[in-house]
C-alpha cells in the first residue's frame, strides 16, 4: 500500500506535482518554435508552389496539415533526428472516378518540375514525401471530395492505390478539438478528511497544463509507445497513433461525463484505462472482427489492419496493459531521485533534463513556501499560489522523504 494513502491532501499533492512534470516532460519533447518555423516555412512553400500548378487536374488545390500536427499532439521521434509534416493535397474539382493514381501522379510530376524538390522527392504508397535532411519529412496525401459522406468527408489514395478509400481529416481535427476543449469537473474534498490531513499537506503549485489535458495524455501515450517498441523485433506492431488519439479521445469524453476527478493524475489514469472498452469486437463467421470507426465518415476503420494481422491486436493489448502498468507504478515511487529514474527510463527522457525539469520545479516551490503565498483549496482538491478566500497558507514540510532546503 502506498505509503501517502492515509493523507489524501498529500497525496493529491504527489499527483499533482506528477502532472506538472509530465507536463514540461511533453514540452521538452515537442518541436521546438525554431523547428516548428522552419517546417511551416516550407510547407508555405510547398503549398505555393502545389497552387500555381497548371494541370487541370490540380485546380484550385487546397493544401492543409493533418496528423498529430495538426492536432497539437506532436512528439519527437526516438532514435532519429527528423519529425513528421503531414499535409493534404485536396483536389475539390477532380473526382473520384478519377483513377487514384493519375492524381497521385500529377501531385508528383508538379513537384519534381520544382529543381529543390526534385532531389528531394520520394514515392510512398499513398503519397509523395519531401526529405528535408536532419530536419523533417512532409507526407503529402491527395485527395478528392467524398460524394457519399455527409460530413465534408474526403476520398485518399488506399495503400494498394486500386482504388479510392474514406477519410475525413479536416473533420477528424475538429472533432478531436471539440473532445479536447471538454473541461472535467473537479470533486469537492471532505471537510473531514482536509482537517485530518491539512497538517501534512506538500506544497505544491498547481496550474493547468500547458495544453489541454487530452493532448497530453495522447502526447505521454504515444512517447510510451514508442519507448516500448522502437528498436524491438516487435516494432511494426506498434499501435498507430490514429488509434491512440482516437480511444484516448472517446474515454476522455466517457471519463468527464461519468463523474467528477479529484485531480488530473486521476483523469489521466482513469482515460487510459478506458481506451479498451470502446474497441469493437464480433465475431463473423467464427472470426473476431475489430473495429475502431472514424466517427466523422463511413467505410473507415482505423482497426482494419488488426483483421489481416491478428499480432496488432495482441501487441495493443500487451502495450495499453504496460501503459497503465507504468503510470500506476509512477505513484508508488518513493523519493525525487527515483521520480527523475523512472520519467526518464518510461519515456526515454535524458535524465539531464528531467533532473533539470525537477529542479526547476523545487525551485519554484520553495520560493512560493517562502513567501507565504502557497495556498491550498478546500473546496477542490487542488494546491495554488492564489490566494482565495475559501483556502489556507500550507505549513512547512518534507517532501516524499526529503527534507525541504
Amino acid at each position: 500500500m502506498n505509503s501517502f494513502t492515509d493523507s489524501p491532501l498529500r497525496l493529491i499533492a504527489r499527483k499533482q506535482m506528477l502532472v506538472d512534470l509530465l507536463d514540461k516532460l511533453c514540452q521538452n519533447l515537442e518541436v521546438s518554435p525554431t523547428e516548428y518555423a522552419k517546417a511551416q516555412k516550407s510547407y508555405q512553400a510547398v503549398g505555393d508552389w502545389l497552387v500555381g500548378a497548371t494541370n487541370q487536374l490540380l485546380q484550385n488545390v487546397l493544401v492543409y496539415p493533418h496528423g498529430s500536427i495538426a492536432l497539437g499532439t506532436a512528439t519527437k521521434p526516438i532514435g532519429r533526428n527528423d519529425f513528421d509534416v503531414d499535409l493534404v493535397s485536396h483536389l475539390p474539382y477532380s473526382s473520384h472516378l478519377i483513377d487514384p493514381v493519375k492524381i497521385k501522379q500529377a501531385i508528383g510530376d508538379r513537384l519534381y518540375e520544382h529543381g529543390v524538390y526534385r532531389n528531394m522527392l520520394e514515392e510512398k504508397q499513398r503519397c509523395w514525401r519531401l526529405n528535408y535532411e536532419n530536419e523533417f519529412h512532409m507526407d503529402i496525401t491527395p485527395s478528392v471530395i467524398n460524394p457519399y459522406c455527409q460530413n465534408g468527408g474526403e476520398l485518399v489514395p488506399d495503400k494498394l492505390q486500386s482504388r479510392w478509400k474514406p477519410s475525413n481529416p479536416r473533420g477528424y481535427i475538429n472533432k478531436f478539438e471539440t473532445y479536447a476543449s471538454m473541461s472535467p469537473s473537479w470533486a469537492t474534498l471532505d471537510s473531514m478528511e482536509y482537517a485530518e490531513a491539512r497538517g501534512e499537506v506538500l506544497p505544491l503549485p498547481i496550474q493547468k497544463p500547458s495544453k489541454p489535458i487530452l493532448n497530453r495524455i495522447v502526447q505521454l501515450l504515444k512517447r510510451h509507445r514508442d519507448h516500448t517498441f522502437v528498436g524491438t523485433s516487435q516494432a511494426e506492431y506498434a499501435p498507430i497513433s490514429i488509434i491512440i488519439t482516437t480511444l484516448a479521445g472517446w474515454a476522455y469524453v466517457a471519463c468527464i461525463q461519468e463523474r467528477k476527478f479529484i485531480d488530473h493524475y486521476d483523469l489521466i489514469l482513469e482515460v487510459i484505462r478506458k481506451m479498451p472498452s470502446f474497441i469493437n469486437r464480433e465475431y463473423e463467421n467464427g472470426k473476431l472482427i475489430y473495429s475502431i470507426p472514424n466517427e466523422t465518415t463511413i467505410g473507415e476503420n482505423f482497426a482494419d489492419k488488426w483483421n489481416r494481422d491478428n499480432r496488432l491486436s495482441y501487441w495493443f493489448y500487451e502495450w495499453h496493459k504496460k501503459a497503465v502498468d507504468t503510470f500506476e507504478k509512477l505513484l508508488e515511487v518513493d523519493g525525487l531521485d527515483r521520480i527523475v529514474e523512472s520519467l526518464s527510463t518510461e519515456f526515454s527522457a535524458p535524465h539531464s533534463k528531467v533532473q533539470a525539469t525537477l529542479d526547476s520545479y523545487m525551485q519554484g516551490v520553495n520560493s512560493l513556501r517562502e513567501n507565504g503565498s502557497l495556498r491550498v483549496n478546500k473546496t477542490v482538491g487542488i494546491l495554488s499560489n492564489l490566494s482565495t478566500l475559501n483556502s489556507t497558507i500550507v505549513p512547512q514540510n518534507t517532501f516524499f522523504g526529503r527534507p525541504l532546503p
